[in-house]
């Protein structure tokens, strides 16, 4: 629950409304994933189907990850005369700079993939708890690779995004011709 939390709020924190697209607000999410993960991302069971388990987790997290950046819930763009938020009205000159905007679709999209997650968790512990037991004896899967599953969708999600927005920036940088195709 609170790596879910804290991906979550790190992530609309970086991208909900105009922001320059920058190496740290690249990074922020990716550096805040990797010291969270090791405390819960224990193990990785191999038997039965748990790998299949996992890697459908990971792979559902890459493709909303993938969507939460697409042009439908973000816009990517140039900005001439960029200043940092919270220096707007400082004297210093302005610099051109990459910047996306992200509204309420991007905020759906990670809130209701987290609250889905959550509710998940809950269900498991107190709703449905004993017909899960089941469904995991009889597809050969563990506790553990769930968890990991769920884990990974996380991880997956996060990574994915911050390559699309990195990929997104570039590609916006080279059609614009303000970067070289090879840098």
């Amino acid at each position: 629950m609170i790596l879910q939390l804290v991906i979550l709020t790190v992530v609309l924190e970086s991208d909900l409304g105009r922001r320059k697209i920058g190496w740290f607000r690249v990074a922020r999410p990716v550096i805040a994933v990797a010291a969270i993960v090791p405390f819960f991302f224990t193990t990785v069971p191999t038997g039965g189907n748990d790998l299949i388990l996992q890697g459908a987790g990971a792979l559902t997290g890459a493709l909303l990850g993938a969507f939460s950046v697409c042009p439908l819930l973000m816009s990517v763009g140039h900005d001439p005369a960029w200043r940092r938020r919270h220096f707007r009205t400082a004297t210093t000159p302005a610099k051109p700079a990459v910047v996306s905007h992200a509204g309420a679709g991007y905020a759906a999209v990670w809130i209701a993939v987290t609250l889905a997650r959550l509710g998940f968790a809950y269900g498991s512990e107190h709703i449905f708890s004993a017909a899960l037991g089941r469904f995991l004896v009889d597809q050969q899967l563990s506790a553990d690779a769930l968890a990991n599953a769920f884990i990974l969708l996380a991880i997956a999600m996060d990574l994915a995004r911050s390559l699309g927005l990195w990929a997104r920036a570039r590609t916006h940088l080279v059609q614009a011709g303000i970067a070289p195709a090879h840098a």
